[in-house]
């Protein structure tokens, strides 16, 4: 796993470069999901962007099997509950927008709130979109400069908003 590290007020903070948001976009209500740091939610977000048909299994979740096959560790789980992002088997994608349960799966991920979840996936095939959220951090990975560096984000900060003609 790559680290970067940042200098903010003189404060020196490493962060791992893996800690990705997605947004996950379910008949236009805009969702966020936190993504595991594990090798499972890295092959996910590699995937990203894409949207999935996902279809209703128990009146309590949604899933998808893609072609792809996850690495995968699964373990059982005696309760699931909604928001919960998991991979059944080592390539169907499950969403739960209730609670369940009784199976063994690979965490993926958890959206951060389910207001809306429900009423979102409603109750028959839905289509759901995955895609990375935008952050300055993932745009200084995007740059390809980023092993062993060490940013200034006050600087950086500063530097965008001149850029943009602003003062501050």
């Amino acid at each position: 796993m790559r680290r970067i590290t940042f200098v903010l007020a003189g404060l020196f903070l490493a962060i791992n470069l893996f800690a990705m948001e997605i947004e996950v976009i379910i008949e236009g209500k805009h969702f966020t999901a936190e993504i595991e740091d594990n090798e499972t939610g890295r092959a996910f977000c590699a995937l990203l962007p894409m949207t999935l048909n996902m279809s209703d299994l128990n009146g309590n979740e949604k899933y998808h099997y893609l072609s792809e096959e996850f690495p995968t560790n699964s373990r059982y789980y005696a309760a699931v509950e909604p928001g919960d992002l998991m991979i059944y088997g080592n390539s169907c994608v499950v969403l739960f927008y209730d609670k369940a349960g009784g199976y063994s799966y690979t965490r993926l991920g958890r959206l951060t709130s389910i207001d809306g979840l429900a009423d979102a996936v409603g109750s028959g095939n839905v289509s759901v979109t995955f895609s990375v959220k935008p952050t300055v951090i993932n745009e200084i990975i995007e740059s390809g400069v980023v092993n062993d560096k060490i940013f200034d984000l006050k600087r950086l900060f500063a530097d965008e908003r001149t850029r943009k003609g602003g003062v501050y």
